[in-house]
């Protein structure tokens, strides 16, 4: 969904952007919509007592990261790894020493340690520069990381928490649960697809299962969580812009899932699952030419 143009990262751009394409007369809530209304809201730390438990765990672990959004892991090897795009970090020079500000738990750090970065799922793995004491005691309640034997049903209610920019030009923490917010695709129907962005296309394929949750520009490595358990399915990498359609009815979702629809996998919102990320970390692990850090810290991350 957030690509780069000729090396710039698109993810900077958008926020600077925003204004006046809204005031060119696009309105973004129909350009990214999913179903029948829009559903990203801002996150009130004071409503996560009460908020399903996927809800509150994903949001107290989302951070930002650059233009995009990122999400803690947990510790691993000693490292406390976080979790966002290859489109978002493409390489460590574009993350280490970024700020990495985790709103609601009012923990900041910086990329300390760059891991590595894949387009096939779309992934990029860092570490935050070491954390004090009472930063480790803040963050460790809400560590998640992937859930990589998971099966991913159909129809699974799901959370989504990122830094959308769409009807949110201040960059809030936002978040999508509402009724479309789901797996659309088969239970564990799994496919390398391009990226449907018609914006900003990323030139490579990953893996993805198809969602109807609601995501814009500025949500890009935003985890793809369970409502109920606050399982991480997947990370959230891309969707159509703008969507059309049978995509922005819920009825219309339902039309295509009981079709088993093509266009399940053109109009929708994508995230890489992670069984598949599990896969290929695994593959990397294992490959002489991976760093001695990084394959130790995949080791821990895969146990």
């Amino acid at each position: 969904m957030l690509k780069r143009i000729q090396a710039i990262s698109i993810l900077s751009l958008i926020t600077f952007n925003f204004s006046s394409l809204a005031h060119a007369g696009f309105t973004f809530d129909e350009r990214y919509r999913v179903g029948d209304s829009w559903g990203k809201t801002p996150v009130r730390s004071e409503a996560l007592d009460s908020a399903p438990f996927g809800l509150k765990r994903s949001a107290l672990a989302t951070a930002s990261a650059g233009g995009g959004t990122s999400f803690y892991l947990g510790k691993f090897a000693g490292y406390h790894v976080m979790a966002t795009n290859h489109h978002v970090f493409q390489a460590a020079f574009s993350c280490l020493g970024t700020s990495i500000r985790f709103p609601l738990l009012r923990v900041q750090s910086k990329c300390g340690k760059f891991f590595g970065t894949w387009p096939e799922i779309d992934l990029a793995l860092f570490a935050l520069d070491p954390l004090t004491p009472e930063q480790e005691r803040t963050l460790a309640p809400w560590a998640g990381n992937f859930a990589f034997q998971a099966s991913i049903p159909q129809d699974t209610a799901l959370v989504t928490v990122g830094f959308g920019v769409a009807s949110n030009p201040g960059r809030q923490l936002v978040e999508n649960s509402d009724p479309d917010c789901r797996v659309i695709s088969r239970t564990d129907d799994f496919k390398k697809m391009a990226d449907p962005d018609t914006f900003n296309p990323a030139p490579y394929q990953a893996w993805s299962f198809a969602t109807g949750c609601d995501a814009s520009h500025g949500d890009s490595g935003s985890s793809m969580v369970e409502r109920e358990t606050g399982r991480v399915f997947g990370i959230l990498w891309t969707g159509r812009v703008p969507k059309d359609g049978l995509a922005q009815s819920s009825d219309g979702l339902r039309q295509l899932q009981n079709q088993n629809s093509d266009l399940i996998w053109t109009e929708l919102t994508y995230a890489v699952p992670a069984p598949k990320i599990g896969e290929i970390l695994a593959r990397i692990r294992d490959q002489n030419t991976t760093p001695e850090t990084t394959r130790t810290v995949l080791t821990e991350l895969l146990k």
